[in-house]
């Protein structure tokens, strides 16, 4: 049977990526004064014993992991999805490079506009207007943007190739192909 457009078109399901965001990341800090905790108790020298200096490092590593526990319990899985051609290209339009802005010259877009727009266009869950968008971009950090920002291109320029896990292969028994 020959291959039709329209059973491609209806096949066509666009690419979604997850970007999960700490919304904790003050406890980044805590975290890391933890880890250089346990590298200092175990480099110390023994205490009265073997078990005494364990406990210690014992100890440590539990409020580490406890902080580590917290840090998830506040992370935000947001979904994004890759709009159509035409939707990314109008969207793009809609956005025109400042004249005179050497960065919007550079992206060939708006670069303060367009990607909070995108965001709000491309994000599935949760769903945000681009008022939203601007005000999630104002809280979070500049690498958290970044993140949130680099998901965005990726999605709409990048394709969409059938990805390959070395470690699933393994346990699964399949065989690499790339």
């Amino acid at each position: 049977m020959e291959l039709k457009i329209d059973d491609i078109l209806g096949q066509i399901q666009l690419p979604q990526k997850s970007v999960p965001l700490c919304l904790r990341a003050d406890l980044q800090a805590r975290f890391d004064s933890l880890e250089r905790e346990l590298r200092a108790a175990q480099r110390a020298p023994e205490q009265d014993s073997l078990a005494g200096m364990g406990a210690a490092a014992r100890e440590i590593a539990t409020q580490i992991e406890a902080t580590r526990a917290e840090m998830q319990r506040h992370t935000v899985e947001f979904r994004l999805q890759a709009l159509p051609q035409k939707q990314w290209s109008d969207l793009l339009k809609k956005h025109p490079p400042r004249k005179g802005n050497k960065d919007d010259d550079m992206a060939d877009y708006n670069v303060g506009t367009f990607p909070v727009a995108a965001l709000a266009a491309c994000s599935v869950s949760p769903e945000m207007t681009e008022e939203d968008a601007g005000r999630l971009v104002d809280a979070i950090t500049n690498g958290q943007w970044a993140r949130l920002n680099m998901a965005l291109g990726e999605l709409n320029n990048g394709g969409a190739e059938v990805p390959f896990s070395a470690a699933a292969s393994a346990l699964a028994g399949g065989t690499q192909t790339s």
